[in-house]
Parts: structure tokens; C-alpha cells; sequence
């Protein structure tokens, strides 16, 4: 019985003599080293055992012999007869004869390489998430807690770095990082870190630093569950957006003041061609519903040419800046204005039929439209006009100001030729 329990015991067993040398060994053994029983019966555990480990073993084998210690166990490598090294480990007893002197080693010799290699694949990937880590330290504060927060398990350095404080503070309490949330943010986060089962989170807020500057964070939180499937920690990640912030913002500055200057007459701030043509669509749409019609008035500066002629284009485009800031401050807010090219302009009255349209521009023309020469002298701009108030046999915004410019045309056209005749006589 004795020697079957030997023989299949299901970890490694052997009877290695004071010299190393094995005298029994077992099934589990060999298989475990790759060698038969004869073969291993014939060789030395100093054989078997690699270099960097060899002085070890022969240490605590001289401690037994001198009576030292009577079993001791370690943890190491062998060479299987393949040449693959396997990690054991083995607890060695001395027996000693009638007269107490060594006789021969007791040695269980318990596989454990896969334990090993796990092991080291763990370590060596604690280690990469270390790496990792601390790699994102820089802009990403990353903690793990309860899931009641009431105990903080580990912080990186990313609280130091963004929040510019002691993360002992937060090992005294979890939340304390609230404190330095923006007033304008607290509120939403008080009420998403005090809900009760606590719930996994995405949400963005901003928080004062040390030095009193505002950062942005993206703040996300999840839980990491047991073997059971019970919430056992909460792990929260929040990300110093603060750069993404500030170009987005700038990125939608740019495009505002862009989409403005695609609207926009460089020169006098009106609305500019394409988007006059725009405002009518929109307000013909308005009017094709049924709604108060409106009036488009056609305007065209007299004489321009000769003013640019004159006293050069920088004075022509003062006259046009002036005329522009003139007729602007007479229009409703209700009203559009915009130029659509050189010295021409147009005006949409918004719910005005023609009679009040003409009511109004002889309040405007009481009005003195002028623009300086120099610090002294003056010139009058004269323009003229024309309106035509919309109806549906408008079927574009181009047919609705040909027909305003053609009466512009017509009544310029008369003033002119009443001009002719007032110098004739």
C-alpha cells in the first residue's frame, strides 16, 4: 500500500540522498520532468536544477545536514529533460537513521508553472496599466473607490496635476473634489454623486484649480463587479478638456465671424448681395402664407461716379459709409437694408404697403444726407428712388427688384430731365 501511495500520489514525490542523487521517485515526478524512472533514478537533482538557483538549494541542504533546520521549501526552476524550464515547488524534510545522522531527503515537488506564468502575466500587465497610467496623468484624474464612496482605493497623479492639490485630501473623502466645482456646475454634479444606488455617468463640467483657473472636465464613471456579480468598486476617469474647450470655442468663433463676413459688405457693414437675395426669399415665403405684405425700395446714389472722379475712391467710399449709417438709423428694426453693389442698395419695409412706404421716405428726405471732405467742407448725397410693393405676380426675388429698379430708373430719369429744363430756362 505504502508503495502504491508512492508511486501515484498526484504531486511529485522522491527519496533524494544526502549527494543529490535520486533513489525513488514517482509517476507524477517524471512525468513532470520528462524523464522515466530509470533514467531519473541515474542523475542528480544538481543536474536538474538551473545555475541561478543551484547555490540556493545546496545552502539549505548544508543547513539540514548540520542540523540547522530539519525541512525547509522553496520555489524554483527545473530543466525537464526537453531542455524547457518549469517552476516548481518543493518541500524538503531530512530523515535521519537510529543513530540521528542524515540519511536521505524527503522532496514534494509540486507543479506550479501555470500558477507562475500567470502570475507574471499579471505582473506584466500591472505593469503596462502602471505605464499606462501614468502616461495619462498628465491631463486624466483616475480613482477607484467603494461603490458608496465612502473609502477611496487608489488615485493617480492626474488629481495633483489638474486640480493642482493633495489627493490625500481625497483618501479623507472621496468627494471632496466637489468643493472646486464651478458654481455655475455644482449643482448638477451634487445631485449626480448624492443619487443613491449610485449609477454609471458621463458629464462634463468645469472646476477651479489652485491658481483660481477654470479647467473643463469629461468626467465618466462605471462599476467593476466580483465573481458574484456584485458591485464591488467604482472606477470614475475625468479628462482635462480644457485645451479641446478653448479650441472649440475659438473654432466657433472663427466660423460665426466667418458666417458673418459671407453675409456681410465689407465695406459698410450691410447685409451684402446673397444674403439681401436670401432675407427677400425668406420674406416672400412669409407673404406667400398669407401674411401683411411688404415693400422693396430700389436706391441708387446720383452722380456717384463723378464723386469718385472728383475727390478719389477713399472719398467715394466714405460717401457710401455715410449714406449707409444715415439711412440705417431712419429704418425700424424690423426693416432690411443691404447693398447689393457699388452705389446701389435696397431697402425691404416689413408689413408696409406703397402709400406708407412714400409717407415715409418724404419723412426720410427731410433728413440731411452728407459726407465730410475734410474737417470743414461738406458735399450733399443725393440719391434716388424706387418701390413697388409686393404681389404675386412676383414669382422671384430678381423679377420683384427689376420692377423697383425700373422705377427708380423712371423717376431719376424725370428728376433729371426737370433739372434740364430748370437750367434752360
Amino acid at each position: 500500500m505504502f508503495e502504491e501511495t508512492f508511486y501515484f500520489c498526484p504531486v511529485g514525490l522522491a527519496h533524494v540522498s544526502v549527494d543529490g542523487s535520486f533513489i525513488r521517485v514517482n509517476k507524477r515526478l517524471c512525468e513532470f520532468l520528462g524523464y522515466s524512472n530509470e533514467e531519473l533514478t541515474k542523475i542528480t537533482f544538481q543536474e536538474l536544477t538551473p545555475l541561478e538557483y543551484l547555490e540556493g538549494d545546496l545552502q539549505y541542504i548544508e543547513r539540514a545536514l548540520k542540523g540547522e533546520v530539519n525541512d525547509y521549501e522553496a520555489e524554483k526552476l527545473f530543466m525537464r529533460r526537453d531542455g524547457e524550464k518549469v517552476w516548481a515547488k518543493i518541500s524538503v524534510s531530512l530523515v535521519r537513521d537510529k543513530q540521528d545522522n542524515p540519511d536521505y531527503f524527503i522532496s514534494i515537488v509540486e507543479d506550479i508553472d501555470e500558477k507562475k506564468r500567470i502570475q507574471s502575466e499579471l505582473f506584466q500587465v500591472d505593469a503596462l496599466f502602471s505605464k499606462i497610467v501614468s502616461a495619462f496623468s498628465d491631463r486624466t484624474f483616475i480613482w477607484v473607490a467603494t461603490p458608496d464612496l465612502g473609502k477611496l482605493k487608489y488615485v493617480n497623479d492626474g488629481y495633483a496635476n489638474i486640480f493642482g492639490r493633495n489627493e490625500f485630501e481625497l483618501y479623507c473623502n472621496p468627494l471632496t473634489f466637489i468643493d472646486y466645482v464651478h458654481e455655475d456646475d455644482k449643482a448638477r454634479v451634487l445631485k449626480l454623486f448624492n443619487k443613491r444606488p449610485l449609477q454609471n455617468w458621463d458629464i462634463q463640467y468645469r472646476i477651479y484649480n489652485s491658481k483660481g483657473e477654470v479647467k473643463y472636465l469629461h468626467d465618466r464613471g462605471s462599476f467593476i463587479y466580483d465573481d458574484r456579480e456584485m458591485q464591488s468598486l467604482i472606477l470614475g476617469t475625468a479628462d482635462d478638456i480644457t485645451r479641446e474647450k478653448t479650441q472649440q470655442q475659438a473654432l466657433m468663433g472663427a466660423v460665426t465671424k466667418l458666417e458673418h463676413l459671407s453675409k456681410t459688405d465689407s465695406l459698410t457693414g450691410l447685409a451684402n448681395r446673397r444674403e439681401i437675395f436670401s432675407q427677400l426669399n425668406d420674406e416672400i415665403a412669409r407673404m406667400e402664407r398669407g401674411q401683411q405684405t411688404s415693400t422693396l425700395v430700389y436706391i441708387d446714389l446720383d452722380k456717384f461716379k463723378e464723386i469718385n472722379d472728383k475727390y478719389g475712391h477713399k472719398i467715394g467710399d466714405k460717401a457710401l459709409v455715410e449714406f449707409s449709417h444715415k439711412m440705417s438709423s431712419l429704418l425700424r428694426e424690423s426693416d432690411r437694408f443691404g447693398r447689393i453693389g457699388g452705389d446701389e442698395f435696397v431697402v425691404l419695409l416689413y408689413g408696409t404697403n406703397a402709400e406708407e412706404t412714400e409717407a415715409f421716405f418724404d419723412r426720410v428726405l427731410k433728413n440731411t444726407f452728407e459726407f465730410y471732405i475734410d474737417d470743414e467742407k461738406t458735399e450733399p448725397i443725393c440719391f434716388s428712388l424706387g418701390w413697388v410693393e409686393w404681389h404675386k405676380a412676383f414669382t422671384t426675388v430678381q423679377e420683384w427688384l427689376d420692377a423697383a429698379d425700373e422705377i427708380m430708373y423712371q423717376k431719376k430719369h424725370c428728376q433729371q430731365d426737370q433739372i434740364d429744363i430748370d437750367k434752360a430756362m
